[in-house]
């Protein structure tokens, strides 16, 4: 994962660490596109964003945790990083980011990047990252990779069969026993707290609807890109959240669902978890 040359993402990271604004544009052709949390950006919008955010804090240290191109279509990546920026390299805003990216003639063509708000936090530049949930008795080998066609039809019997109408049987079974989905607002660990949370979620929202962008799978790790629209209950306030999930997918049963989105922009809230009450 730290191969510049044949890892488009690293190749991102170490340009951004430069400090050098036009080092990271010249990785984007004039045609590309760069969609921040919904809000996207064409052409020379981007050199401009890429001008205000190094401008502001020139120091940056990413660390790349994963990156992983599909099987099918190799010009497609998925990743996870740590990023760390400053203005003055002594004081530190560090936040996790979720990553889509496209890649054309060795540039980028396309890249989404989703922010998870919750993990904003002061650093020094040396401290730890946080650790990373990960879940537990993740079997070693699928027997064979799935198609995109199989991993389509999981997730929409996971999303609309499952949450949307409440079935938890339908969940539970679309997940390993020792599985974890991780939100911005909460860690979901194994069967039991996951049936809760599905109880939980349909009590609190209606309405829901999934529709998948993009998948990047390359037998042990998957990305799905994809909106899901639900109604809160309690509010009437109804949004579609951009979500990047990452994790990972064996043998048509999901063991880690990492979700990327802009839970600021979210129908669904904090106070309204699986226990009822705020998650710190």
């Amino acid at each position: 994962m730290t191969n510049t040359t044949t890892n488009p993402l690293a190749l991102l990271a170490h340009e951004w660490q430069s400090g050098d604004w036009r080092r990271v544009a010249d990785l984007f052709p004039p045609q590309a596109t760069w969609t921040i949390d919904g809000a996207r950006l064409d052409g020379d919008e981007i050199a401009l964003a890429l001008q205000a955010s190094l401008g502001t804090r020139p120091h940056a240290h990413i660390v790349l945790r994963r990156a992983f191109c599909d099987l099918f279509e190799p010009e497609w990546w998925a990743g996870e990083w740590t990023f760390r920026s400053s203005p003055d390299g002594e004081r530190w805003h560090e936040i996790e980011q979720g990553l889509l990216m496209r890649v054309d003639g060795g540039r980028i063509a396309e890249l989404r990047t989703h922010n998870d708000h919750a993990t904003v936090r002061e650093v020094g530049v040396d401290d730890p990252l946080r650790d990373e949930s990960w879940p537990e008795g993740v079997p070693t080998a699928p027997v064979s990779p799935m198609t995109r066609e199989e991993i389509l039809a999981a997730q929409m019997r996971h999303t609309m069969q499952g949450w949307a109408q409440g079935d938890e049987v339908v969940v539970l079974s679309s997940h390993g026993p020792g599985s974890l989905i991780q939100t911005s607002f909460e860690t979901v660990r194994g069967h039991d707290n996951l049936r809760r949370s599905v109880k939980a979620y349909f009590a609190n929202y209606a309405d829901t609807n999934v529709e998948v962008h993009r998948i990047v799978y390359d037998g042990h790790f998957l990305a799905i890109s994809q909106t899901w629209s639900c109604t809160n209950r309690k509010t009437g306030a109804r949004a579609g959240d951009q979500d990047l999930n990452i994790g990972i997918m064996r043998e048509g049963q999901f063991w880690r669902w990492r979700e990327y989105y802009d839970s600021t922009k979210s129908a669904q809230t904090l106070e309204q978890t699986v226990f009822g009450k705020k998650v710190s």
